[in-house]
């Protein structure tokens, strides 16, 4: 229902008729029609003069009783209509009313507006509007609130009771949507570029004509603070919107913190010039761009939350300065600790969601801003225009220790006669060229970041030393992982149900990049696959697979290579619930600079399986195609000079390798891989998933690699983390790494599948002296459950860890169960070994590089030393090593499913907690992969028979 002339009597008496019983709905309705008739009595005593009611006595000055909306929430509603302006009638202030220059709103009543309702005039008969904690404002279709210049606001909500601006149809029981009312609008005596002389400055603003600007950049216009304005926006045509909150000319005497704008159908706040700070900010589902600023806003902005909506949102900051160079002062806010949650899609207006844009000269001084994109996300940081780009070139825009965690994370500024630019401007290049910048995963549950995120530790530290306006916060990003100060005053983060998991899109075409495949009936074992889409060859652009219920993806023609090596760099992405799967001899490579970000969900994973596990007859393997592979520019110690490395794959010959172990590959995130590790032959075998110096920007969580004809996961190098993993009936290693690996992993689950099996762990580093670096990952939290001492087809037995080749280590928190028979093919192999074939492992265990602490060992054959080199022979006792190291033990317990009872105290109670040393690594007190309670598996991974 649209209410024009701020709500018609047969509007409203319709709205009733409709929703009778509206309590259920936001809160009680008593609407008065004005029309009830009664019988006229003849008076039997004198008639009485009215007693004014509180309300009556406080609000009757400058505002009316509503005579259409009696009350809502259980309070009388009151209209507010045109000008607020001084009395000189004795004070009226209860609650609240009105004292000379002084008027204030109580939460006592509910307020609505009625079209333009102005406070003050404009630097004359000024006026302070005061709104107590709790209030309530309501907006028509065609009103807004306007602060003129010399008046003040004083909306001083709290956390408890925040100030909320909501729709009149909210009131109504209807549902809140973008653009059914205006906003607020705060005018005032500070520069703008666009008034030559500042000391006679009457800008006009875009709705209403009303006037702003000076030369006063300390000019106060009050104090918002715990306020929300919901569902604003109204459109007058193409250039005239209003937005949720409109800065214009505000000065620093401003305050402002915690205030969100939610569903605003144009920007969430505007600034035009000002020097107003803002603190503490949620702009959540804005149709426009979310936080916007033009004409030489110099004020500050920190803690800014901002979400868009999927197809219902362009840009998260957009910001100019003015198309004239000269004209001053130049936009140059300071931002930090922003986070931008850029959506996917493009909004109504034909908008792409993008999350940065820099242009028409601003400048800007930016700290600890975190920008996360999707897979269908526009590009998250662009610089355009010449003007831009000198400001750029010259430390006028400056963005130091960020995050850009993105599909297309950069946008260039180009020459383009038509526009009149000349100039260019490589972003990524510049981006990366300043202090403290990384690109790679942010590691976010929702808007917090995890304990394991790089945002939690990468921050610039002293901004209250860098600008007084700023408080400490040495994160990137809103939030610190800990304290979410959006908590009790927001909309829409807190308070909404859990949603039901989607459904999967039926797609009608294939994604560009890729080609449609005829589906024969009865081809495939999912009956309901009408679309296969082939992807083979080289992608050498972006390409995005779409989930569908009806759709799965072939691999094909031998290796598909994501990219150029260093050149022509590309993105894959894969939507959540996509499927694919591979020809015999076909497998994934993404080279060095190029990116997959295979983003699946816990109710959507992503599944890559061979070509006879989906076709109708036929079943699954092991090496029926190959796996992935991820090619990275991190160390490896086969180079010995990083800075010209090019290590080569063992299977394609494939570089990788480099002198940058935080290299971003993107995101591994619900990703089950199955019946992949061709054999091209003894010593050439592809694994589940290698990691070729992958460096720790790259995300990887909740993975699963299943019946590998080869290692599950294997590490060349490189410092990528891991977290969640399941590695299941892989042939030769379940986890194996090599050549320099420094990464970390938690929660790693590893089962055998008897006679199929060689280790769940081998790790090797090097065999040269001075080979660096020197492997040493950090694991904690796993559980090993090895196959029978039983030959498989390449020789080797069951066996747990084996630690060889001078590698180091720090190995936490890891049980180790071995099969318990009599003989030899129904008991695991050995537990544990130490091989000091190479002296370097030796070495390693003298100085406590090499190190194992609260683990059990639960085996027949516990220990194992072995070496080829007499000199070295038995020169470490593993089982001494092992039992004088703190919390071990070689002891029985019971698991199912690898899953302890949660009265376990041999595992539950007896681990380490890495956190307050290592925030990659969660809080943990329990030995093994598995709390006793918690099965992180659930939902996404597949479970052998």
């Amino acid at each position: 229902m649209e209410l024009k002339n701020l709500f018609k009597l047969t509007a409203i008496s319709t709205a009733l008729a409709a929703t009778l019983g509206l309590a259920g709905c936001g809160g009680d309705i008593n609407i008065n029609t004005g029309k009830e008739t009664t019988t006229p009595t003849t008076p039997t005593t004198p008639p009485t003069t009215p007693t004014e009611t509180a309300q009556q006595k406080s609000y009757s000055g400058f505002a009316t009783k509503s005579t259409t909306l009696a009350t809502v929430d259980g309070k009388e509603v009151w209209e507010l209509k045109g000008s607020l302006l001084p009395s000189t009638a004795a004070s009226t202030i209860s609650t609240g009313g009105q004292d000379g220059d002084k008027i204030v709103l109580g939460n006592d009543v509910v307020w609505l507006l009625n079209g333009a309702v102005v406070a003050g005039g404009d630097n004359e008969n000024s006026v302070e509007l005061s709104i107590l904690p709790g209030t309530k404002v309501l907006g028509g279709s065609d009103s807004y609130l306007v602060i003129s210049r010399g008046s003040t606001i004083m909306a001083e909500g709290t956390a408890s009771a925040p100030i909320v601006f909501t729709s009149a149809e909210t009131a109504l029981g209807q549902e809140g949507k973008a653009g059914q009312w205006g906003g607020l609008v705060l005018l005032g005596n500070a520069p703008v570029n666009t008034c030559p002389d500042l000391a006679n400055c009457d800008a006009s603003f875009e709705v209403g004509n009303h006037n702003y600007g000076g030369d006063n950049t300390q000019d106060s216009s009050g104090v918002l603070q715990y306020v929300r304005v919901e569902f604003g926006g109204f459109k007058i045509n193409d250039t005239q919107e209003m937005n949720g909150i409109s800065f214009a000319g505000v000065g620093s005497g401003t305050q402002v913190d915690h205030i969100q704008v939610h569903l605003n159908n144009d920007d969430g706040v505007e600034f035009w010039g000002g020097n107003v700070s803002i603190s503490n900010v949620v702009l959540t589902e804005n149709f426009d761009d979310s936080l916007d600023w033009t004409n030489g806003w110099q004020g500050s902005a920190q803690h800014v939350y901002i979400r868009q909506g999927d197809n219902g949102s362009n840009r998260g900051i957009e910001a100019d300065s003015n198309s004239d160079a000269n004209a001053m002062p130049m936009s140059k806010p300071t931002l930090a600790n922003i986070t931008i949650d850029v959506a996917n899609g493009t909004n109504s207006g034909g908008d792409d969601a993008e999350g940065i844009l820099f242009r028409k000269g601003t400048g800007v001084t930016a700290y600890n801003l975190l920008v996360k994109g999707d897979v269908d996300s526009g590009e998250c940081l662009e610089v355009n225009d010449d003007n831009t780009v000198n400001n750029a070139n010259s430390a006028e825009l400056t963005v130091q220790n960020s995050l850009v965690d993105c599909v297309e994370p950069f946008k260039n500024a180009k020459p383009d006669a038509a526009e009149g630019r000349t100039l260019a401007l490589d972003v990524e290049a510049w981006f990366k060229g300043q202090e403290g910048n990384l690109v790679g995963a942010s590691d976010l549950t929702g808007y917090m970041p995890n304990t394991s995120s790089v945002a939690l530790t990468a921050g610039k530290a002293d901004l209250s030393n860098l600008d007084d306006r700023l408080v400490d916060a040495q994160y990137i990003g809103a939030f610190d992982g800990t304290n979410d100060w959006t908590e009790g005053w927001t909309t829409a983060i807190h308070d909404d149900a859990t949603p039901a998991p989607t459904t999967l899109p039926t797609l009608t075409s294939c994604p560009v990049g890729t080609t449609a495949e005829t589906v024969p009936a009865g081809l495939y074992k999912d009956d309901a696959v009408t679309l296969v889409c082939t992807l083979q060859g080289n992608v050498l652009s972006n390409t995005t697979l779409l989930a569908g219920q009806n759709v799965m993806y072939k691999i094909d023609g031998g290796a598909v290579v994501v990219g150029g090596d260093n050149s022509n760099s590309a993105t894959l992405a894969i939507q959540a619930g996509t499927k694919l799967f591979a020809t015999d001899n076909s497998y994934i490579v993404v080279s060095r600079g190029s990116k997959i970000m295979a983003q699946g969900t816990a109710t959507h994973p992503i599944e890559m399986t061979s070509q006879q596990d989906v076709i109708a007859g036929a079943e699954g393997a092991r090496g029926q195609w190959g796996g992935l592979v991820l090619l990275g520019k991190g160390l490896t110690n086969t180079c010995p000079d990083k800075n010209a490395c090019d290590a080569s794959f063992e299977v394609g010959d494939f570089p990788y390798g480099g002198n940058d172990n935080t290299d971003s590959s993107g995101q591994i995130s619900y990703v089950v891989i199955k019946y992949a590790g061709f054999k091209v032959n003894d010593t050439q075998e592809m694994n589940g998933i290698s990691f070729a110096a992958v460096g720790s920007g790259t995300q990887v969580d909740h993975i699963q690699v299943h019946a590998n004809g080869d290692d599950g996961v294997e590490f060349w190098g490189g410092a990528v983390n891991l977290k969640y993993v399941y590695l299941t009936h892989n042939f030769d290693d379940s986890l194996d790494w090599t050549n320099g690996w420094q990464g970390k992993a938690q929660f790693v689950y590893i089962t055998h599948e008897d006679g199929n099996a060689n280790r769940g762990i081998e790790g090797d580093s090097h065999k040269g002296a001075t080979d660096t670096p020197v492997s040493k990952p950090k694991l904690a939290n796993f559980t090993i459950l090895p196959g029978a001492d039983i030959e498989n087809a390449s020789g080797d037995k069951g066996e747990g860890i084996l630690l060889r080749v001078a590698t180091a280590a720090e190995l936490y928190n890891v049980l180790v169960q071995g099969r318990k028979g009599s003989t030899s093919t129904t008991e695991s192999g050995e537990c544990l070994e130490l091989d000091g074939s190479y002296a370097g492992l030796v070495d390693n265990v003298n100085n406590n590089t090499l190190t194992m602490s609260h683990s059990i060992i639960d085996c027949n054959e516990p220990f194992k030393y072995s070496s080829d080199n007499a000199a070295t022979a038995d020169a470490i006792n593993v089982e001494t090593w092992f039992m004088g190291q703190e919390g071990n033990a070689t002891k029985a317990v019971t698991l199912t499913d690898g899953m302890p009872a949660t009265t376990d105290a041999a595992l539950i109670g007896a681990g380490k907690d890495l956190s307050t040393d290592d925030n990659f690594f969660e809080a943990t007190n329990f030995i093994g992969a598995f709390d006793g309670q918690n099965d992180w598996r659930q939902g996404w991974a597949y479970f052998p028979q």
